[in-house]
């Protein structure tokens, strides 16, 4: 009778921890059910929000093949395009908004070296006067202007050698976190806050008046299209005892459908008479080759960003030089 009852008792334990087992495994895999039923809800999600960001970008790119027809129509009609042109409108889910703006007016950085050897440059005397004017025109002392313009020459230019008040390796290399010149064409004017002398305050003043553009050619100014707030670059690009004053009056009294030519341009009163060279003259047009645009998509829940700086060569064909996707500066 004993012998029976001690049986009883483990034949009872025994089904205790089987069902405690089970209990612990149903457990487990409500869980794992659980688990692989949120990793696959989030799956979904994630696929769906992807779906909805590449369609964004999608339409972004749309736009942009738009701006780029756009510029194009904007050159071949010489349309005077002081204020930005804007785009809105709905598309199924969202809406595309764009804006497309004449940057004709800039002095391109990159054109104070010449282009010498395949992959070498070496300073332009005449840009970087051109250059200094600028600076000066904004309200830099000469001196500075001098720095500020042998300083950036020698950050673009090929040699390791300093122009007189430049800066070349050696003074970047004893900079508590030291690098080196680029010795190359900028890609973007953001660049110039590694080169010496060019501090945030400075940039503050000077990037509305800047441009890195693709190749050493000097920006040519749309004289169409320039504003009184433009006016130190048509006062750089002139020189000589033209002033501020007199690049203001110039711009306001510009015809109210723009020159029809360059040689109305300088035709000008204020301006006829003067010895002006060939090779600044070439600097000014009356069509935009620049423009900048900027499109906006919002898709559902994604939303895309994409910047795009466009040239449009004298046959009239517009490219897109470089693009920056995301934030809208």
């Amino acid at each position: 009778m004993r012998k029976r009852l001690r049986c009883n008792a483990r034949t009872t334990g025994d089904a205790g921890a089987a069902l405690v087992t089970v209990l612990l495994l149903v457990t487990v895999m409500s869980l794992g059910a659980a688990i692989t039923f949120e990793a696959v809800g989030f799956s979904i999600k994630r696929a769906g929000t992807m779906r909805d960001y590449d369609q964004s970008r999608q339409y972004a790119t749309g736009g942009e093949a738009l701006a780029l027809s756009v510029a194009e129509s904007l050159h071949d009609s010489e349309a005077v395009l002081v204020e930005p042109r804007a785009v809105s409108f709905p598309v199924d889910g969202g809406r595309i908004e764009g804006v497309i703006r004449d940057t004709s007016n800039c002095f391109n950085i990159n054109s104070l070296v010449s282009a010498r050897e395949v992959g070498t440059y070496a300073a332009d005397a005449q840009a970087g006067r051109h250059y200094w004017r600028l600076l000066t025109s904004l309200g830099l002392a000469d001196r500075q202007a001098q720095e500020l313009v042998a300083s950036l020459t020698d950050w673009i230019d090929s040699d390791t050698r300093p122009l007189p008040m430049g800066a070349e390796d050696y003074d970047y290399a004893n900079l508590e976190e030291p690098y080196r010149a680029a010795n190359s064409l900028m890609t973007d004017v953001s660049e110039l806050y590694m080169v010496s002398g060019y501090t945030p305050d400075l940039m503050a003043v000077l990037k509305p008046f800047v441009c890195a553009g693709p190749t050493t050619e000097p920006s040519r100014l749309n004289v169409n299209s320039l504003t009184v707030g433009q006016a130190p670059l048509l006062l750089a690009l002139v020189g000589g005892n033209f002033t501020s004053d007199m690049a203001v009056e110039l711009i306001l009294a510009r015809p109210g459908n723009g020159y029809a030519d360059v040689a109305d341009f300088w035709l000008d009163p204020l301006l006829a008479g003067r010895e002006i060279d060939q090779s600044v003259r070439r600097q000014t047009s009356v069509k935009a080759h620049r423009f900048s645009s900027r499109i906006r998509v919002t898709y559902y829940d994604a939303t895309s960003h994409l910047t795009s700086d466009i040239r449009v060569d004298d046959s009239g064909v517009a490219s897109v030089v470089r693009h920056h996707v995301g934030v809208l500066p």
